[in-house]
């Protein structure tokens, strides 16, 4: 496969160096990345094993150069909307089959609901928002007390989190195996992943739980709440929420919160045009002229500590992590970080920052779907991608559909979480006998995607390249 990626900034960084990763080898891979930006070229040109190419990604020459005629994908990411939608349009001129297009107009996204694509027949694939879909993340977060990482698949039926175990938890010194065991007949939820002392892993189920364990568990989209009590985290409604910056994606969030009718939503910004902007647009939301790293500010005037849930939205990754820290000192319950570098993961548990956010990986779930073929893709921050989670299709006469689950003598490290029969989800057992037309949920490490996929999901006759 051959990508041509248009925008080396912090979301096409990232999505090249996860196709870069050996692990996302499983096919031969080629891929060029495209900016007009010499020095970003230069800088990257030494840490990524892909072609830089020099120019717009709106000239056919460069994307000539960057060999646009031999792709199989482009994924257009730059700032700019007119790049992104050029690049597309050419490349799907030239015969790329399929296209990526990265759009921030409203009025543009608004089009791509259309059956008529408004520049003609050869639309993008798919059109997304970095800021929208951040956005989105973390209102799912912020409805689920408890998670610190969530993403919702198999047609809003499944839902995966991440959560760290209290001590007090239901599950504390359990096994695996005795947990089900509690819940039969009919689970609700499995144990996907865990993270415990630096190590993630696939557990089977002779694995024991234990207080501080960091679990990524699957759950039936209706259970959630059960769930996260169970894990020990009670239900709070009505939470009030502080917003620190507000840039886009804190827009996004104020409307989603006021939308899903939060108690209160104050958003802070240090602008005063933009807070201007932000009080006549949004709607149910106290917008506050203000420092968020004003110490005296944030106690006096806002009273943070009284917020249940304080949220750094500021493009500045060390402003977002010392506003959650102080928030966390007055009194805030639970702090949410928007991050960009991502080395900065392993810091911000001892900084008091709950959950981090970044626009970067719903970005790259978005390309992943497409390289590995599937219906959907999650990954999550700070796994070191040792695994993934992937929805697709059961087809017909596939081997999947021949025997129930313990009998397809799938590997040790991949698993079967979830499935949905005819808009019905249930969370996969042994004995499950998957069908042709079923969605199904499987956690593997990203190397084993394409081979679990091309052995047991697809037609038998089907030729796989």
């Amino acid at each position: 496969m051959y990508i041509v990626v248009v925008g080396a900034g912090e979301v096409g960084n990232y999505i090249t160096r996860l196709l870069t990763d050996p692990k996302h080898q499983t096919q031969k891979m080629e891929v060029a990345i495209v900016d007009a930006n010499p020095e970003r070229i230069a800088k990257l040109g030494d840490e990524l094993d892909a072609a830089m190419i020099e120019g717009s990604g709106s000239h056919p020459e460069t994307l000539q150069l960057a060999g646009i005629d031999q792709a199989d994908l482009l994924v257009a990411v730059s700032s700019s909307d007119e790049v992104n939608l050029i690049s597309g349009l050419y490349a799907r001129n030239r015969g790329v089959k399929k296209t990526i297009v990265r759009i921030e107009a409203e009025e543009i996204k608004k089009q791509s609901d259309n059956e008529d694509w408004f520049l003609g027949v050869l639309g993008p694939d798919l059109i997304f928002d970095p800021d929208e879909d951040t956005a989105k993340e973390i209102a799912d977060l912020l409805v689920s007390w408890g998670a610190d990482e969530i993403a919702t698949l198999c047609e809003g039926e499944v839902i995966i989190i991440g959560a760290t175990l209290n001590s007090d938890a239901e599950f504390c010194g359990k096994t695996l195996s005795e947990i089900g065991e509690l819940n039969e007949p009919i689970w609700s939820f499995l144990v996907a992943a865990l993270r415990r002392n630096g190590e993630t892993i696939i557990p089977r189920s002779e694995e024991t739980l234990a207080a501080g364990d960091h679990l990524w568990l699957v759950i039936k989209a209706a259970e959630k709440s059960n769930v996260l009590e169970a894990l020990g985290f009670k239900r709070k409604k009505q939470k009030r929420i502080l917003l620190l910056g507000g840039g886009r994606t804190a827009e996004f969030l104020a409307k989603e919160l006021v939308r899903l009718k939060f108690r209160e939503v104050t958003l802070i910004e240090q602008n005063e045009d933009r807070a201007e902007e932000l009080a006549t647009r949004l709607d149910g939301v106290d917008v506050v002229l203000g420092d968020i790293t004003d110490a005296q500010f944030l106690s006096a005037e806002i009273d943070a500590g009284k917020y249940d849930a304080a949220v750094a939205l500021t493009g500045k990754d060390e402003a977002n992590v010392l506003a959650c820290m102080y928030a966390k000192s007055l009194g805030t319950r639970r702090t949410i970080a928007i991050l960009h570098r991502l080395k900065l993961l392993d810091v911000l548990g001892s900084a008091g920052v709950d959950s981090a956010v970044s626009p970067v990986t719903a970005s790259a779930n978005r390309v992943l779907r497409f390289v590995h073929e599937v219906e959907d893709v999650a990954t999550f921050l700070g796994t070191d991608q040792n695994f993934e989670v992937v929805e697709l299709r059961v087809e017909e006469e596939s081997k999947a559909t021949t025997l129930p689950i313990k009998e397809l003598k799938l590997p040790r490290n991949v698993l079967i979480g979830a499935v949905v029969s005819s808009g019905e989800p249930m969370i996969a057992r042994g004995e499950s006998q998957l069908k042709a037309e079923d969605l199904v949920l499987i956690i593997a490490p990203p190397e084993q995607i394409d081979p679990i996929r091309k052995e047991f999901f697809l037609n038998s006759n089907t030729s796989v390249g």
